[in-house]
């Protein structure tokens, strides 16, 4: 095989992986959108469909605003969702917030292992 092709082979493979933690985090932040509609949570659903948009076009900006949502204080990290159901619905409640953490922390790994990349 020569160098030129090797090349190419190893571009190809690096940006097929890519592509798919694009498409791992896209699914991911459509499960989220979702779940906040469901818990009638309308503040975050704008800078999430804004994240989603420019993950699905594989850009790098797309994960980097999705981490920006995470950290300090009254952010995404800190969001509990469907206060409404907490007295009347409790095991609604605690599941609505079981899978939001559970998206939470797929969101932020999916996110960061885009950033972390050491080539664009």
């Amino acid at each position: 095989m020569g160098v030129k092709l090797r090349v190419q082979w190893k571009r190809s493979r690096v940006m097929s992986q890519l592509e798919s933690q694009f498409i791992h985090l896209g699914r991911h932040l459509e499960a989220l959108i979702s779940l906040l509609e469901e818990a009638d949570e309308q503040f975050w659903v704008p800078y999430f469909r804004r994240g989603l948009d420019q993950v699905q076009q594989n850009k790098l900006a797309g994960a980097t605003f999705t981490l920006g949502c995470y950290g300090g204080v009254d952010t995404f990290s800190d969001l509990v969702i469907g206060r409404g159901w907490e007295r009347s619905d409790p095991p609604r409640y605690r599941t609505l917030n079981a899978r939001l953490s559970e998206l939470r922390n797929r969101i932020f790994d999916a996110a960061n292992a885009i950033t972390s990349r050491r080539a664009w």
